[in-house]
């Protein structure tokens, strides 16, 4: 008998804990996703004819993937539309990820929360799983449904920086807004990363641009005292404050 490993229901919790600690507006968004990562959900998918590709996954079986990949199991997606490239990521297997991509499956398919692998990717703590996407030729700047957000976002908004430096390296849109007007600042704001917010303002990210409530990123970034703060994160919130006034932008 083959040991279930849900390994991305830690992952999900980490996430949560990370994002909506930082940003409470994120909280229900990043609910759904906790929920669909129950630890109870050992096997998600229950279609005789995808179950043996799905172990074959889950164990890392490269070679049985090769054997049993199909063009109609491939888009097959399990509990809480979870698909067979998110499920390789849920058990950890890189080398399933390749093995998939290899045999033709839609790196932009929708899936969990109406995302992407690659959103799940952009979040995990190993960016081993974003480095296999790329490598083949998965989309970067696929749009989730819901939020509108690009696997970049959840980068940011996970504070994987390795993803992030990974998703700026293969071209990553830095310019786009979700669907509450929220730009790449806003996001690292939001989870008060000033570091995240410098790289981005030297990336050239509009340091002007307003969400859907008129707000700057300086709003989220300002919002608390800096004795509120350790060293670091005064010293790197002073670094953003310097870059505007080098730059003619006033503080607010």
């Amino acid at each position: 008998m083959r040991k279930q490993v849900p390994a991305l229901a830690a992952l999900a919790t980490s996430i949560l804990m990370v994002s909506c600690a930082a940003d409470p507006a994120g909280a229900k968004e990043q609910t759904s996703m906790s929920a669909a990562l129950s630890p109870t959900s050992a096997m998600p998918f229950h279609d005789p004819a995808v179950v043996p590709l799905a172990n074959a996954v889950a164990e890392g079986d490269v070679s049985g993937i090769r054997t049993l990949a199909s063009p109609a199991n491939l888009t097959a997606r399990g509990d809480d539309q979870v698909t067979l490239l998110e499920w390789a990521v849920w058990n950890q297997k890189p080398a399933s990820l390749s093995a998939l991509l290899e045999a033709g499956a839609n790196a932009a398919q929708p899936g969990m929360d109406s995302e992407t692998v690659a959103h799940m990717a952009a979040m995990a703590d190993d960016p081993q799983y974003l480095q296999v996407l790329v490598a083949h030729g998965a989309p970067v700047d696929v749009v989730s449904a819901r939020a509108g957000r690009t696997p970049i976002f959840r980068a940011v908004q996970s504070r994987r920086g390795a993803q992030f430096d990974l998703l700026v390296k293969a071209g990553a849109d830095l310019h786009r807004t979700d669907s509450m007007g929220n730009s790449l600042l806003h996001v690292a704001a939001q989870v008060n990363d000033a570091g995240r917010v410098l790289q981005l303002l030297q990336l050239g990210v509009d340091p002007n641009a307003t969400d859907s409530r008129g707000n700057t990123f300086q709003a989220a970034l300002f919002s608390g005292s800096d004795a509120r703060l350790n060293a670091e994160g005064r010293q790197s919130r002073q670094k953003v404050r310097d870059w505007l006034a080098a730059n003619g932008i006033a503080t607010q």
